[in-house]
């Protein structure tokens, strides 16, 4: 796995500030070699990255894209690794790029250790998809399948980054611990998979 491209709305907030911290923990961990990008399933190219999330990544010694990169077929295939900030981002990306659905995931998802989990989380996954198909052919939803997805969704960690877009600094700091908890993860991953 050579290449990681982190995905959100804007591609302003979240994704670049992944970006930028994983960034710095690879080169500290001394795992060179692996390329780090980021886009937004809403972004318009050349949006300027939150004032707030520069300041955030400059207070960690980091530094991520100064503009936003729209999600395309170019960085979904450049990518060896997609990570989205939500589940909503990753069910946007395979509904634009299905050949890509084996490697989309969402951040926490992704480093999630527990097998068990991930199983409920495919399932929970396929559910929410196939409900929405019924929803657009004007078909039925079942109480059953209702119910089964309102299990899901309560028993199952949030696997959402939450946006700080618009809030105050804070929002952005409280978010940056939030995704460095899962990078911290993620570089322990990558550190197994290259022994």
């Amino acid at each position: 796995m050579h290449r990681i491209l982190f995905v959100c709305t804007g591609n302003t907030c979240r994704s670049p500030m992944a970006e930028g911290m994983l960034r710095k923990l690879l080169a500290e961990e001394g795992l060179n070699g692996i390329e780090v990008r980021s886009a937004g399933v809403a972004a318009y190219d050349g949006t300027p990255t939150s004032d707030h999330a520069v300041t955030v990544l400059k207070e960690r010694g980091c530094s991520g894209p100064s503009s936003s990169t729209m999600l395309s077929e170019t960085w979904v295939n450049w990518a060896d690794l997609i990570l989205t900030m939500t589940s909503t981002h990753k069910r946007h990306a395979i509904q634009l790029y299905p050949g890509a659905v084996d490697k989309v995931f969402t951040l926490k998802e992704y480093v999630m250790g527990d097998s068990a989990t991930a199983a409920q989380i495919a399932e929970l996954e396929s559910l929410i998809s196939d409900l929405q198909l019924k929803r657009a052919l004007s078909q039925p939803i079942s109480e059953e399948e209702k119910a089964r997805v309102a299990a899901l969704e309560r028993d199952l960690p949030n696997p959402d980054i939450a946006d700080p877009f618009g809030g105050p600094l804070k929002g952005y700091q409280s978010c940056a611990n939030e995704i460095e908890s899962s990078l911290t993860k993620l570089v322990a991953k990558l550190k197994d998979s290259a022994q």
